[in-house]
Parts: structure tokens; C-alpha cells; sequence
């Protein structure tokens, strides 16, 4: 089973056509996850939404028992990725964190460019690390 979950349901039609394109499966559409996360037809989730929507949609995902793949951030601060982790742990379920524009083109072509040129005329570089207090 596919559901396309979206809170603007003017992409309904679009992207389940270029679903059933690709796969000849016709996904059911639906604007509210939790929808999806209580659809016992539905084992895993994958989700597509802004930064803000990943720790706890997640969270939810797995409260109803699902897989989850996420793309990065998966959180923003060590306390919700904690949460996430409790989460699958408790509800027996697996979190994936993906990474996938680290194996894109665009990303390969600029790691060999500056890895060429520009790294060996770097004079300065700063950084920053935020953590949390328990």
C-alpha cells in the first residue's frame, strides 16, 4: 500500500499520477499523517516534510508501530533525537536517518573541486557546536 500525505492537497492529483506511472500502484492520498500512522495497512513511513515536522512525526510514526525513514535533520537538539531513540526502543520499530544528498552529483563535483583547489588556499575556518544540558 502507498499513501501520499500532503497538507496541500492541491499536489494530490499530480503526484499520485506520477505514482501510479512509475509503480502501477494508485496511492491513497491523505493531508494529516497521523491519518497514515493509524492505517493498519501501512507498515513503514518515509517522510518528505519540512525540518521542523521530522522529530516528531517520527515519534508518532513510531508510537503506532511503524518504520520510519527520515532524511536529515533528523532533529534539532540532542533531547528530541533522544526522544526519537526512546521511541523505536520502546514501540520495537527501526529508524533510519538518511543522508541522501551526500551521494548526489552537485555534492560529489564540489567535494572535488575544493578538495583540488580552494582547501589548499584556505587561511581561515570557523565552526560552531551546540549542546544541550541534561
Amino acid at each position: 500500500m502507498i499513501t501520499l500525505c500532503d497538507v496541500d492537497e492541491k499536489f494530490f492529483d499530480q503526484r499520485a499520477k506520477a505514482v501510479l506511472e512509475k509503480s502501477g500502484v494508485k496511492p491513497s492520498v491523505e493531508w494529516d499523517m497521523r491519518k497514515v500512522f493509524d492505517n493498519p495497512e501501512v507498515h513503514a513511513v518515509s517522510f518528505g516534510t519540512p525540518n521542523h515536522w521530522h522529530a516528531l512525526g517520527t515519534i508518532w510514526a513510531c508510537q503506532a508501530g511503524k518504520h520510519v525513514y527520515v532524511e536529515k535533520p533528523c532533529s534539532h537538539n540532542i533531547v528530541e533525537g533522544r526522544k526519537m531513540i526512546e521511541a523505536s526502543r520502546k514501540y520495537n520499530v527501526r529508524v533510519q536517518v538518511g543522508f541522501a544528498e551526500r551521494s548526489g552529483y552537485n555534492l560529489n563535483e564540489a567535494i572535488k573541486f575544493i578538495s583540488r583547489w580552494w582547501y589548499w588556499r584556505c587561511i581561515h575556518g570557523t565552526g560552531s557546536v551546540h549542546k544541550t544540558t541534561r
